[in-house]
């Protein structure tokens, strides 16, 4: 019987792996699971649970749910959020560190909530920290720390939706009435859309998703092409296809992590990688190991309602949704023998309406909102505000050689 007794040891890594049958899995890859709920890769190696999160920012004042969140280093205390009024028009809030209140920032312009689902914030800097809004219905606005401007310029897009500050000019898409257009302003005047100024628009050939800079171009995404701007003024702005049989199905699963621009295309989750060879781009999958999980997310969930944040130490991707009971994905980088590779899990148990992240000082705040209207900070505690973290690793099946003989483990040590 001694004769029979095997010995081995397991290093958790690997990650979350459904795309491959049980048994090679158990005996190529034994560290990773075939079920990961609410673990993340440790820096320390192997896997731990996620840390909670605690309502920190309390309750926003209005009525329905959080409709956006934004880290703004040096404005304010730094910490902003929207919600649709119950009275009047001043949606747009910051929070109070000293009084622990949200105070409410004079919106001018009369901006409606009627129709809006998410509010963008974008933090920026031309000459001072501001934040630009985005709510696809009323005019883009930005805010400087003391006074909300709307962006009324009779050659700027009416409600557009997404937008990005690039080469000192405020970029701005998204409008329904222009889905083809890329308005920019003129350079470091966000409120001025005149060409006698610089300003101008190009229309692209395709509905326009999202707008991302990556290193010195501007990516432009649609459903089904990608495209990018080069250049730093309207004498030298030029636009390459970067692929027409590729886009992007969710304009807030873009994201950069760790120097690579990350989004969620109709085949799975795909970075912008630049290559050896200068101007080229990589664009392979990598969500091979939860290609089931992530095709699952784009047949059945609303993108609109989607999030994502980043959590920078960590070198760590969310995806979120606006219901705790929809399984959203984390990612997280780890060193393998080959290189840096992803490891994913399951995130459940997290009702975020949007999210944000970004440094205050030298501190880094992953915050998100949610639907009854709480501003909630990530990384703190061991709960969800309270209520207990659910926590799920399951092993691949472990055959000790034999899979038709059935084995008798007589100890089993975890660290």
């Amino acid at each position: 019987m001694a004769d029979d007794l095997q010995v081995q040891t397991i290093s958790c890594a690997g990650g979350l792996d459904t795309s491959r049958d049980v048994l090679s899995q158990g005996q190529q890859q034994p560290g990773s699971a075939v079920r990961l709920i609410n673990y993340e890769p440790s820096l320390n190696g192997g896997y731990r649970r996620i840390s909670g999160f605690t309502n920190s920012y309390g309750t926003v004042t209005g009525t329905g749910k959080v409709l956006g969140v934004c880290v703004a280093n040096g404005i304010n205390d730094g910490i902003f959020a929207c919600r649709a009024p119950t009275s009047g028009s001043n949606y747009f809030h910051k929070w109070n560190a000293t009084t622990e209140t949200w105070d409410a920032i004079t919106t001018s312009g009369s901006p409606t909530m009627s129709g809006v689902s998410k509010v963008r914030m974008l933090p920026y800097n031309f000459s001072e920290d501001r934040i630009l809004l985005l709510d696809g219905v009323n005019p883009a606005s930005f805010y400087d720390g003391t006074t909300y401007t709307q962006i009324t310029s009779s050659t700027a897009p009416s409600a557009p939706s997404i937008g990005v500050a690039f080469k000192n000019h405020i970029f701005l898409s998204g409008d329904t009435s222009d889905p083809y257009s890329l308005h920019f302003s003129a350079p470091f005047d966000e409120t001025d859309f005149t060409p006698a100024s610089g300003a101008g628009a190009i229309n692209v050939g395709f509905e326009i998703v999202q707008v991302k800079p990556f290193r010195n171009e501007l990516y432009i995404f649609g459903t089904n092409q990608i495209k990018k701007l080069a250049g730093t003024s309207i004498a030298d702005f030029t636009v390459d296809t970067v692929t027409s049989d590729l886009g992007c199905i969710a304009a807030d699963s873009v994201m950069e992590i760790a120097g690579d621009l990350l989004f969620l295309g109709p085949d799975g989750l795909r970075p912008v990688s630049g290559t050896a060879k200068i101007g080229d781009v990589n664009l392979e999958t990598v969500s091979i190991p939860i290609q089931a999980i992530i095709s699952d997310i784009i047949e059945n969930q609303d993108p609109d309602k989607l999030s994502s944040v980043v959590v920078r130490q960590k070198s760590q991707f969310r995806i979120l949704f606006e219901t705790a009971e929809t399984l959203g994905v984390i990612g997280g980088l780890r060193q393998s023998p080959n290189g840096l590779a992803f490891e994913y899990g399951q995130l459940l148990g997290i009702d975020a309406t949007c999210a944000a992240g970004g440094y205050i000082g030298k501190t880094e705040h992953i915050i998100h909102g949610d639907s009854s209207g709480k501003v909630h900070r990530q990384e703190l505690g061991t709960s969800f505000d309270g209520t207990e973290i659910f926590s799920l690793f399951q092993t691949p099946f472990y055959h000790f050689g034999d899979p038709e003989l059935r084995k008798l483990f007589y100890k089993v040590s975890t660290f």
